[in-house]
């Protein structure tokens, strides 16, 4: 696959189609969309690639079956069909996962309700198996017996259990892997992708996007590249680079949703993942995920006035959610100081505080702004892809994309390496890591233990592991120390010490 070389200075000398502001999941699917119809794109980010909200991720593609709650068709397509995506094309990443949730006959949650689902469900994503390989498809669902439901999780709250609904979406295993996987195929169609280069104004010509004035993050160096088109996919500072570059649209995000999910130092409870209730509060569904065997629960929720660069849980807000954990299963007695990793990101929220249902697209010329400048706020992982394709046709409606098939080819990573939770790094290892290191524009070492590799996940193996990476990079001393120090910093804030 395509090398991610930082070269500043050849891309200051090109003129570019389309220049993406953002390295998130929108920036980086919209860069993928924009290589294979052969549109010369620049992508800029101010710091690595994949991180912020994107790299805040519960680890699952959802095939929507909560849209049929409230019978959105249309939403739960897209998301079946962006799901079956994933597992085509990134096999070696993505991974079908089995899901239960205790029934025990509360408002929706019966078992003539739950059938009924998973039969529309089964009905409406009839496609999800097509084209897919025989170990990667998705059975149907199906409505198990109490007896069933002990089996598959031992510590369910038998009393009042009505029986559990079975129903199957997919799991992301080494999901910093899949990220660059994206971003490598985009370059292999030609597109360049710059880390830690930092969008500082937007120049026009006669009201039409003209060039954006960066900044080197690593040098300081002013720098500028030329580009007929622009799109802001900034994430949750998308709001404040359309009113740098333009004016303010508050529908790009209304309020701000920190969302976030927790790894325990725990094994998982069951083999499925799990949607459970406490049996007292709010009455919130958490998503318990058996991730490489852990315990990952999610998601967490509340709206914050301030964006922050370090999105920080408030103490009082984790403490209730491990109360929920505990309320939803008897005898778990989960505590804080078994907190792993904490992933917590910003996503826009409606101005009831709810998780906006639909991304925000804006064409700035159409209210008076510059033409060829266009700003975009999304929301879901899984449907990220699908937001991309849809704003690059509406952009350059005469570009013919190539099909998928001819991008993959069915050839899996080169640099597919992954780790089991407890794996150490080992001499196999370090030879994969040295070409990620070389071939992917590793310019810290925190780039390569989170937003490169599935090390910093468990941050007591990543923090035994570092000095094993000295090798992999040929700084000085001085470097070294620096970025080590940084990192194990990094490690113990993520894990909430």
């Amino acid at each position: 696959m395509g090398k991610i070389i930082r070269d500043i200075g050849k891309a200051e000398k090109e003129n570019f189609e389309l220049i993406i502001t953002g390295g998130g999941i929108y920036g980086i699917m919209l860069l993928l969309e924009a290589s294979r119809r052969n549109i010369k794109t620049l992508l800029l980010e101010k710091n690595d690639f994949g991180g912020a909200t994107t790299l805040n991720h519960l680890k699952t593609v959802h095939g929507g079956l909560r849209y049929l709650q409230s019978l959105d068709l249309v939403r739960f397509r897209e998301s079946v069909n962006e799901r079956k995506w994933f597992v085509k094309y990134f096999p070696e990443y993505v991974s079908p996962m089995s899901c239960l949730m205790p029934i025990y006959g509360n408002g929706l949650k019966r078992n003539s309700v739950m059938r009924g689902a998973l039969m529309l469900n089964d009905i409406f994503s009839f496609n999800r198996n097509i084209g897919i390989t025989e170990n990667k498809k998705l059975p149907g669902g199906k409505i198990l017996s109490n007896k069933k439901t002990a089996k598959m999780f031992e510590g369910v709250d038998t009393k009042g259990l009505k029986g559990s609904a079975l129903w199957f979406d997919a799991n992301i295993e080494e999901f910093q892997r899949l990220i660059m996987s994206v971003l490598r195929k985009s370059v292999d169609l030609g597109s360049v992708p710059l880390n830690y280069v930092e969008v500082k104004e937007l120049k026009t010509e006669n009201n039409k996007v003209k060039s954006v004035k960066c900044v080197d993050v690593e040098s300081g160096k002013e720098i500028t590249f030329s580009g007929d088109v622009v799109i802001n996919a900034g994430g949750p500072w998308s709001r404040e680079i359309s009113t740098k570059f333009d004016k303010d649209f508050p529908e790009l995000f209304k309020k701000n949703l920190m969302l976030w999910n927790i790894l325990f130092d725990r094994k998982a409870l069951s083999d499925c993942a799990m949607g459970l209730t406490p049996k007292r509060g709010h009455g919130h569904t958490y998503f318990f995920h058996p991730w490489k065997g852990r315990l990952l629960v999610g998601t967490g929720e509340i709206v914050v006035e301030d964006i922050k660069n370090d999105v920080k849980v408030p103490e009082e807000e984790i403490d209730k959610f491990i109360d929920d954990m505990n309320s939803a299963i008897p005898g778990i007695n989960l505590k804080k100081k078994e907190i792993l990793k904490i992933y917590a990101g910003i996503l826009p929220a409606t101005k009831s505080g709810k998780l906006s249902k639909k991304p925000a697209t804006i064409d700035h010329s159409a209210t008076g702004g510059p033409e060829g400048l266009y700003s975009i706020s999304g929301v879901k992982f899984t449907t990220s892809r699908l937001v991309a394709e849809k704003t690059i046709k509406k952009i350059f409606p005469d570009k013919k994309p190539a099909g998928y098939e001819s991008i993959f080819n069915g050839k899996e990573d080169t640099e597919n390496i992954t780790f089991e939770y407890d794996e150490i790094v080992n001499e196999k290892s370090i030879n994969k890591l040295k070409k990620i290191v070389e071939d992917e524009s590793v310019l810290h070492l925190s780039d390569l233990v989170l937003r490169r590799t599935s090390l910093g996940e468990n941050p007591k193996r990543a923090l035994d592991s570092i000095d094993k990476l000295k090798t992999l990079f040929k700084k000085e001393i001085a470097w070294w120390e620096k970025e080590k120090t940084e990192t194990e910093k990094l490690l113990k804030v993520e894990a909430g010490s």
